[in-house]
């Protein structure tokens, strides 16, 4: 039943997507059934044409006036027939790339509205593998047999009232024998669709196992992981191969059964119909019509049961995508949000209690007051919460009790736009778009002047490299920016911090991946930079926070010591042992 009621769902939800066509959609219907029952009425004709000429034959007359007048309506049927199925195709095309297209706008406006934790637990390959190939899924299987049930359905109908209007006797026929056929490929249609559930499920994994390791092939190389990484991709290279095979062979098997099934049908009417003839209780045109629509009527269910494969994969996209677009999102801004008029860079954080899953709280109790223009260094071992108390001032997650105010205002009453606008973040991590470096410094603001982007970069020491480079200012930087250094992309970053002028800088190991001497440099550039601001930095290199108003010493997600530099280092405890030991 659960099953059942998902899989309703899935096409519940498509169909809402077609809603907004439905004029179209009745047109694209009505032609599809012209289109059919032209071609419909084309075996009578024929059949007709077969009975003119046996006539000619027998009576020594050959009757042409009667067979071009058949020809005649005949040639007539297909070209209509074609027109209505080439009016149905053209809007159908158009249908279908609007639905898509409405289909990748909500996934990439649901990308920017879902929790960070849904980027934590999911790989970029199946994510990508979700936009692209599961849409793709449904593209086909929307633009190849949406209009094709119809049309089947239409030709079923459309064959069954010719057939009773030539011979009700031998219309029983195929009547029986098609609902046999169709009972005897069930669990196979039935098994097809699992497999292609287990098909699209893989091929996401495959993705994103490909999209890691080209990602970090240096670092591949330079562990010689080489053959390891070939193992594992051939490993699921494997297992997407035999699932698929499984779904192909499977949903294939359909089809010759349901033919082995009604082939015996047509070699029955065939059989009964000559004996008729014989008899003289049918025409013999009418016989051949018989035989064609005997075959052309099997033709609808077949064609049905073999769309088996091609829903069962769209099921199978159509849960993952309704997945993606249901999961949980970032807690809406309030309608009547706080803009506080106050932008000197006040933080505090009170009684602040997360945890990245609800049974296990990294924070329990933390409490800070960060006064404007100060300077908060924060360090501690790896994984004492450093970063995590800076997603939370960020917002990037929502605390589990407690409260942060920044400049006065609760956080969670502030627009999320307002909120990080106060913020400029340098991460360890650089990230840099593609496109010129004028345009990725500039991104915090539309069309920034020229002028703001040069001594934004001059502040960082990047403009001195930036003008060696080919174009300068206007080079193109390739996607992640392999073009240049990693230290060169960590002085971009710092430079696009710089040129979005905010009230308080936060630095996540900012000069991490800069040389020492670089790092003196953008030191004063720093200090010159946060004078008057309020800076949160995140550093391993205490010898570059010593000068900070206040440095917290965190430690399994609490704050253990709060002071200055002279102040912690006479306490002798946690920061002191911490800092000696880089310098014994």
């Amino acid at each position: 039943m659960k099953k059942s009621a998902q899989k309703q769902t899935v096409w519940k939800r498509l169909s809402g997507y077609l809603k907004a066509y439905r004029l179209r959609l009745f047109l694209v219907l009505l032609f599809a059934s012209a289109s059919t029952v032209f071609t419909c009425l084309a075996p009578f004709v024929i059949g007709k044409v077969t009975t003119a000429l046996f006539d000619s034959v027998r009576d020594g007359v050959f009757y042409w006036e009667t067979v071009l007048w058949l020809l005649g309506a005949l040639v007539c049927l297909y070209l209509i027939s074609q027109f209505f199925s080439f009016l149905q195709g053209f809007h159908m095309a158009r249908i279908t790339a609007n639905v898509m297209g409405k289909l990748r706008s909500d996934i990439d406006n649901k990308m920017h509205r879902l929790k960070l934790n849904y980027y934590d637990t999911h790989t970029h390959g199946d994510i990508l593998s979700v936009i692209t190939n599961d849409v793709d899924t449904i593209n086909n299987a929307v633009s190849q047999n949406l209009t094709s049930i119809v049309t089947q359905v239409i030709t079923a109908a459309g064959i069954l009232l010719m057939m009773l209007f030539i011979s009700p006797r031998l219309t029983l026929i195929p009547v029986i024998m098609v609902p046999l056929s169709l009972l005897s490929a069930a669990g196979v249609m039935k098994a097809g669709g699992r497999h292609y559930g287990r098909q699209q499920e893989l091929l996401g994994q495959l993705n994103g196992y490909i999209e890691e390791m080209y990602n970090g092939q240096q670092v591949v190389q330079a562990f010689s992981y080489q053959e390891h990484a070939k193992s594992e991709f051939h490993a699921l290279n494997q297992k997407l191969r035999r699932s698929s095979y499984k779904a192909e062979t499977t949903t294939g098997a359909v089809s010759p059964i349901t033919t082995l099934v009604n082939d015996m049908g047509y070699v029955i009417c065939a059989a009964i119909g000559c004996l008729q003839a014989i008899a003289g209780g049918i025409a013999v045109g009418n016989v051949q019509a018989m035989l064609e629509y005997t075959r052309r009527f099997a033709e609808p269910f077949t064609s049905l049961a073999g769309m088996a494969g091609s829903f069962g994969a769209a099921k199978a996209a159509g849960d993952r995508i309704f997945t993606l677009l249901d999961a949980e999102e970032e807690l809406p801004d309030e309608e009547n949000g706080i803009i506080p008029q106050d932008r000197s860079g006040s933080v505090t954080f009170k009684n602040v209690r997360f945890g990245y899953t609800p049974g296990h709280m990294l924070m329990k109790d933390v409490n800070l007051t960060v006064k404007p223009g100060q300077k908060v260094a924060i360090v501690g071992p790896t994984g004492a919460g450093k970063t995590t108390l800076v997603n939370l001032l960020m917002r990037f997650y929502e605390t589990d009790g407690g409260s942060i105010t920044v400049d006065g205002t609760d956080i969670r009453h502030m627009p999320r736009r307002e909120l990080r606008d106060r913020f400029g973040m340098v991460l360890q991590d650089t990230w840099l778009f593609q496109g010129t470096i004028a345009d990725n410094l500039g991104y915090a603001e539309e069309h920034m002047d020229q002028n703001k982007i040069i001594a934004s970069a001059k502040s960082a020491c990047a403009h001195d490299f930036i003008k060696t480079l080919p174009g300068g200012y206007e080079m193109v930087l390739t996607k992640g920016a392999e073009n240049i250094s990693q230290g060169e992309r960590q002085l971009l970053t710092i430079a696009r911090a710089i040129a979005s002028d905010p009230e308080i800088m936060i630095l996540d190991e900012a000069t991490s991946n800069v040389d020492t001497h670089t790092e003196v440099l953008i030191q004063r550039a720093m200090a010159r930079l946060m004078k008057g601001r309020t800076s949160f930095v995140i550093a391993h290199r205490l010898s570059t926070i010593r000068d900070a108003d206040m440095i917290l010493y965190m430690e399994d997600g609490d704050i253990k010591e709060v002071g200055n530099h002279e102040e912690l280092m006479r306490k002798g405890e946690k920061y002191a042992a911490l800092y000696n030991s880089q310098f014994s």
